[in-house]
């Protein structure tokens, strides 16, 4: 008899990692496209699901699953959970399918069943979960109602540090000619044209790489990411007490996300400011892929649900 299978899904905004495996092993994965319902909706999600299930089934055979984790951003809200609940039991073949936070996908991929997960990409976003359960999201607004620390933020920052030295209102930087040259124009002079209508939000965070190369060097660059660090420390400090967690426990903050990388100045700025709290925080930059926290929470099933579950009956049950 085969051993039982287990889909773990990491569902994001640009693609969608599915992982199959039995108890202990990863015995495909598999890629789809978009499957956040905010940029693919829900027929986009069900895409998505389907597309990357099979590539991960593909070397092991498309038979049933016992358990599906699928970790989408939005899903803390009852009503989208319901409905993503819903569309994927009618995209996967599997006895039962478990919706929750994108984010806890990252504790459980780093082996932690409580701590906080602090994300810095494109976007920027804090979440936590307490050993009795209980969880608090902090950030995620997007790029105009937050995502402070993010990618985007930064390089908003850079761009208007650029405007403001080249009037004479902000110190000079490096970013002066990094910025342009990256954006392909001859000046700062030229940003007008270039940036406006404005550009893609992903277009204006991929300048972020720019500030962290230069934060080494450069005053300019070293103090926008001080002052990332310090709005996704606050952001952690927050989610730990909305958690109300007791001093001095210690507690474990995974990094992730592009900006949060090892060995970036955000991440090492970041530890140091957390560090500076005393509230017993061990950071530690996530090394495996989202999608393996999924796997092994599909693994564990119902013992680690209360998020959002549904149980769909093997046919004559």
């Amino acid at each position: 008899m085969a051993e039982p299978l287990f889909l773990g899904f990491d569902a994001g905004g640009s693609k969608t990692v599915c992982l199959a495996g039995d108890r202990s092993s990863v015995l495909g994965r598999g890629e789809g496209g978009p499957a956040n319902p905010n940029v693919a909706g829900l027929d986009g999600f069900r895409s998505a699901l389907a597309a990357s299930a099979r590539g991960a089934l593909d070397s092991v055979g498309h038979r049933r699953a016992v358990a599906a984790w699928i970790g989408v951003a939005g899903s803390e809200r009852p009503a989208v959970r319901d409905s993503l609940r819903r569309v994927a039991l009618e995209a996967l073949d599997a006895d039962e399918v478990l919706i929750s936070h994108d984010a806890r996908l990252l504790l459980a991929a780093a082996g932690v069943r409580s701590g906080i997960a602090v994300v810095a990409g494109t976007g920027s976003s804090v979440y936590g979960r307490a050993a009795d359960g209980r969880e608090v999201t902090v950030g995620g607004w997007g790029h105009l109602l937050g995502d402070e620390g993010s990618g985007y933020d930064i390089a908003r920052r850079a761009l208007r540090a650029v405007s403001q030295s080249a009037d004479g209102r902000g110190a000079p930087t490096r970013l002066s000619e990094a910025i342009p040259a990256a954006l392909g124009v001859e000046d700062v002079a030229a940003l007008r044209e270039r940036c406006y209508p404005a550009r893609s939000v992903s277009e204006v965070a991929g300048l972020a790489r720019i500030v962290l190369d230069l934060a080494a060097g450069d005053a300019v660059s070293a103090s926008i990411v001080a002052a990332a660090a310090a709005d996704l420390a606050l952001a952690v400090g927050t989610c730990w007490r909305r958690l109300n967690l007791p001093p001095g426990l210690p507690i474990t903050v995974v990094a992730a996300g592009g900006l949060l990388r090892p060995g970036s100045p955000l991440l090492a700025e970041l530890a140091e400011r957390l560090h500076g709290q005393d509230r017993g925080y061990g950071v530690a930059p996530l090394t495996a892929e989202p999608a393996s926290g999924a796997l092994a929470l599909a693994r564990d099933g119902p013992l680690e649900a209360g998020i959002g579950s549904a149980h769909h009956p093997r046919p004559g049950s």
